[in-house]
């Protein structure tokens, strides 16, 4: 079974339904729902996503949805290696890095991304767009 990282901007159109980008995030969950992957997201995104759907987006039943997003996720921890390592890296935005490494640390096979040009500094998962994903 593949394991898909999620970067917090996919779960966010996923818990969000922000249109585009709906209908692509969505089917991970199907992915899920089949049997065919496990998915993946890094306790440190839980802060940033309980802010966004809480206080910035205001997202309707957002308690629900975050709680039914987190049922189905593997919610990944690093510890301090990885925050060692993020602090290290190259990456300008610390946090994409702390998700990078989380998702190496935990042997994730795929990271899915809007935002690939932050991820430029990753070279051991591939680093991909929704799109990307399924086209493949």
């Amino acid at each position: 079974m593949v394991k898909i990282f999620l970067d917090t901007n996919v779960v966010l159109d996923l818990l969000g339904k922000r249109e585009p980008f709906y209908q692509d995030a969505k089917l991970f969950l199907s992915l899920h729902s089949n049997g065919l992957a496990r998915l993946q997201i890094a306790e440190s995104s839980l802060g940033n996503l309980y802010y966004l759907a809480f206080s910035v987006y205001k997202l309707p039943h957002s308690e629900f949805v975050m709680n039914k997003f987190i049922m189905v996720c593997d919610v990944l921890s690093g510890g301090k290696e990885v925050i060692y390592r993020s602090l290290e890296s190259n990456f300008k935005d610390k946090e994409d890095a702390l998700q990078y490494y989380t998702a190496l640390a935990n042997k994730s096979d795929f990271l899915i991304t809007r935002d690939k040009k932050d991820f430029k500094y990753a070279e051991e998962i591939p680093v991909l767009s929704p799109q990307e994903f399924f086209a493949s």
